[in-house]
């Protein structure tokens, strides 16, 4: 079976999707940082750049799968989420949903699945958006599942609660999960080195203000608490172009819990739970569910903003599998529209 692509980033998506489909292009709006990354990994799937250009009637009827992970930022609480409940209807990158959802009419593929932050799927989220798409979609025949879901559940190595609309053209089972508890921060690290050694790859940088708070800062603690024990608030001095604390370390930067599993990776801010450093790039993709020999193309600075924007590997894996057994067993639709939350373990009598 043959998939498609479209805004993957540098590639996490596609690791997953590749294990159950051939694919065939990635569609995407313009070239980056990501796109190299993507080459890198996968030389001989060709990208298509800037939506007016993208090849629909080459594929039209080719692909039985496209997948999809537009910008979030119109929903993220570090994005758009900031500016108000409404704000996302004028954000530009709302268009790269739109874009993506008419692959459906397009390409007329039996599936398709496109990944976002849950907000976008909240009342004072995306919503509205989310319900018109449905009807769309069920009007051309598709049914659509609404799964939201904490990638933990797939075999990742944190917890990363993610929505999916996904369209199908056959009924689709989306049940088979390991609701076991997830492995904590101790024990991924304990993996990695028993794995794969001492080498733990570019080490993600702190700035020169707070690396002398860093001994300081508690498991569980932001190393903005920590600065602030140290630094009252008559002392700061204010600056820059947002008015920010001068010094004040960002507030992302935690130091895990090595007996708690690890929260969603937005970035390479976090802290070793034991030792005074961020984490290697290599210790951040194994968390991440990318393979420890992944390239990453650009400044070592960039690889934690690479590996946190996208959708994870053992979740696309999760969601392609499911997908393929639709196609497989071409069960009729029992209904047009489900919803699905697997953002905690079920009860027992939910999966009967």
């Amino acid at each position: 079976m043959k998939a498609l692509g479209t805004y993957i980033f540098a590639g996490g998506f596609t690791l997953g999707v590749s294990k159950h489909f051939d694919v065939e292009a990635h569609f995407e709006s313009k070239p980056g940082l990501y796109k190299k990354t993507f080459k890198a990994n996968f030389p001989n799937i060709p990208i298509y750049e800037g939506e007016d250009d993208w090849p629909r009637k080459k594929f039209k009827n080719k692909i039985d799968f496209v997948y999809c992970n537009p910008p979030c930022a119109p929903w993220s609480n570090l994005g758009g989420a900031q500016k108000g409940a409404g704000a996302w209807r004028d954000d530009p990158r709302i268009k790269c949903w739109r874009d993506s959802f008419n692959l459906l009419k397009e390409l007329n593929p039996k599936a398709i699945a496109i990944e976002s932050v849950p907000r976008v799927y909240s009342k004072n989220g995306g919503r509205p958006m989310i319900m018109e798409l449905t009807k769309e979609a069920n009007q051309l025949g598709y049914q659509v599942t609404h799964l939201l879901i904490d990638g933990g559940f797939t075999g990742l190595n944190h917890s990363r609660k993610r929505f999916f609309f996904i369209a199908t053209k056959y009924n689709l089972n989306p049940y088979r999960l390991n609701f076991a508890p997830l492995p904590t921060a101790g024990d991924v690290l304990k993996s990695f080195k028993e794995e794969h050694g001492s080498d733990i790859g570019h080490l993600m940088k702190l700035g020169e203000n707070e690396k002398p708070y860093l001994k300081h800062c508690k498991q569980g603690e932001s190393l903005r608490v920590t600065w602030e024990r140290f630094n009252p608030p008559e002392t700061w001095v204010r600056g820059g172009m947002r008015g920010g604390v001068k010094g004040r370390p960002q507030f992302m930067k935690w130091r895990l819990k090595e007996d708690a599993h690890i929260p969603v990776i937005a970035g390479g801010f976090y802290i070793h739970p034991t030792e005074d450093r961020l984490f290697g790039h290599k210790e951040l993709a194994y968390m991440a569910g990318f393979p420890v020999d992944y390239k990453w193309e650009g400044p070592p600075s960039s690889i934690g903003s690479q590996i946190a924007r996208g959708v994870m590997p053992p979740v696309a894996e999760y969601v392609a599998r499911i997908i393929k057994e639709s196609i497989e067993v071409k069960d009729k639709p029992l209904e047009e529209h489900m919803i699905v939350d697997f953002r905690k373990q079920p009860e027992q009598e939910s999966l009967i």
